[in-house]
C-alpha cells in the first residue's frame, strides 16, 4: 500500500500521505478509503500529501475519471493537494481543473505547511489512523 492516513484530532484535519510509487489503482483506492474515513472522523479539512511520492504513473483517463467522481468530502470542506515537484504540481492542477470543485474547495499547494497556513492552523498534531 502506497498510502496511509493520519488525523489531527484538535483541528479535525484528515491527512492522506502518498508514498513511493503511486499508480492509478492506488489513487482510486485511496479515494475510496478517504470516503470511509470522512464518514467516521467527520473532518473539517483534508490534505493529500504527495511529498514522499517517488514515481507517479497515472494515465490521463484515470486522472480524469477520478476527478469527475463525486468528492469524498462534503462540497464545503476545504481540501488541498500537496505537490512539491513541477511534475506532481502539474498533474495535481490538471486534476483540480477537471474536478472543478465549488467555492475553490480544492487547491494545489507546494508544501503541507502552505495548506495548514491557508487553514489557519499553526500546530497540527497528526496521528496515524489504523
Amino acid at each position: 500500500m502506497a498510502h496511509h492516513f493520519e488525523f489531527d484530532l484538535e483541528n479535525k484535519i484528515l491527512l492522506v500521505v502518498m508514498e513511493g510509487e503511486v499508480d492509478g489503482r492506488e489513487i482510486q483506492e485511496s479515494n475510496a478509503r478517504i470516503r470511509e474515513h470522512v464518514e467516521k472522523l467527520k473532518p473539517v479539512a483534508g490534505i493529500g500529501d504527495f511529498t514522499a511520492v517517488s514515481k507517479l504513473t497515472v494515465s490521463s483517463s484515470v486522472l480524469r475519471s477520478t476527478a469527475l467522481q463525486p468528492s469524498p468530502y462534503p462540497d464545503e470542506t476545504p481540501r488541498f493537494i500537496v505537490a512539491p515537484t513541477d511534475y506532481l504540481f502539474g498533474m495535481a492542477r490538471m486534476y483540480e481543473l477537471v474536478a472543478d470543485r465549488p467555492q475553490a474547495a480544492l487547491r494545489v499547494v507546494r508544501t503541507r505547511e502552505a495548506a495548514l497556513a491557508e487553514l489557519g492552523v499553526k500546530n497540527a498534531r497528526f496521528e496515524r489512523v489504523l
